[in-house]
């Protein structure tokens, strides 16, 4: 590593610490206003309030990492050209490729590192955050927890449950639902008043078993009936669906994979796995993208720069959205729809990379 290199990389980190920062006190700010009444409203404490914003933290740098690495890219290479110390680098027969080489590697280490933090701690963060925000500041009491209303669920590619009323303290369910499905014909159905889960399965009392033929249907009493074959235990009818953000990697894998097994259609999960991946390298391919532009003299001012970069990331996170839906709603693959806007801008930034006077 050069002098040089070091020299552009210290522009560049400064930047990116200064552009971070700046994002996370907009970001804590904006959100205290608009949630200000409501700690006063709960007689929240400091303390409280402190620890949920730190919690917070994690996740608006994850957001907003991409932008603040497009201003350090412009503020550091732009600061450069300006003092014409990219034309002299230049004319000492320094290719321009060479000049980013230093921000390339750095962007696809800080995406590598990004992909680890969006792993390990934001999840996590959430998480605490929401946790906090349910129980500590809402003070909603956590035995709420223990009891879930109207449950749904589909047990497995041909089998659907619903349940009334679930008590997590005694293992007990309400007026339960069974239904069995040949195609999308009802072929079975077993409604019980109560459900128990007893050495380790579940058994349902006073219930009704109905069968439809095709034209006819019998029907017939069960004092008791213990199927051998349900997926789900009590632990699951209790479990609050998490969001893709509230989810690290590994654990939004498992839920599509268990999903897949009871049949469910998961596409949309499939979507937000596959961004789990293709986000962090939005850091990389914002800095592919954003170098060249960086580079070119203007005499323009921190302003303009400014105002280039956010442009910039809307549309990019504009190509994001855009994908992340259509590949909700099938229009494209679940791979493609996440990695829609890292393509398009990572083929208009080889293109720009190419054009540029070097």
């Amino acid at each position: 590593m050069t002098i040089l290199d070091r020299y552009l990389i210290r522009k560049f980190l400064f930047n990116l610490l200064f552009a971070s920062i700046a994002f996370v006190v907009v970001f804590l700010v904006v959100d205290l206003i608009e949630n200000v009444d409501k700690f006063i409203d709960r007689d929240t404490g400091i303390a409280k309030v402190l620890l949920y914003y730190g919690y917070y933290i994690p996740y608006i740098i994850s957001l907003t990492l991409p932008v603040s690495m497009l201003l350090a890219c412009l503020f550091a290479l732009g600061s450069m050209s300006q003092h014409n110390e990219i034309v002299a680098q230049k004319s000492s027969g320094i290719s321009l490729y060479r000049i980013f080489m230093p921000l390339f590697v750095l962007g696809l280490i800080i995406s590598v590192l990004s992909g680890f933090f969006n792993e390990i701690v934001v999840p996590e963060a959430n998480e605490q955050r929401m946790d906090l925000y349910r129980y500590e500041i809402q003070n909603n009491p956590r035995s709420e927890g223990s009891k879930r209303n109207n449950i749904f669920l589909q047990d497995s590619k041909n089998r659907k449950v619903s349940i009334a009323f679930f008590n997590g303290l005694t293992d007990e369910a309400l007026n339960v639902s069974v239904q069995y499905f040949n195609g999308a014909a009802l072929s079975r159905r077993i409604d019980a008043k109560k459900m128990k889960w007893i050495d380790r399965h579940w058994v349902l009392f006073d219930a009704v078993e109905r069968v439809f033929h095709d034209t006819t249907e019998s029907v017939s009493t069960l004092a008791e009936w213990a199927p051998d074959d349900f997926e789900f235990k009590p632990e699951n009818l209790l479990e609050l669906q998490k969001q893709p953000e509230e989810m690290s990697y590994t654990e939004l894998k498992e839920f599509v994979n268990e999903m897949q097994k009871i049949g469910n259609v998961v596409r949309k999960w499939d979507v937000e796995l596959d961004l789990k991946i293709a986000y962090p390298f939005a850091n990389f391919i914002i800095i592919l993208f954003g170098a060249p532009i960086a580079a070119h003299k203007r005499r323009s001012g921190t302003a303009i720069g400014i105002g280039i970069s956010l442009m910039v990331c809307f549309i990019y996170f504009l190509f994001i959205r855009t994908g992340q839906v259509l590949g909700h709603e099938g229009t494209l693959s679940p791979a493609l729809g996440a990695w829609m806007g890292n393509i398009i801008f990572g083929v208009a930034g080889i293109y720009t990379l190419l054009k540029v006077r070097k």
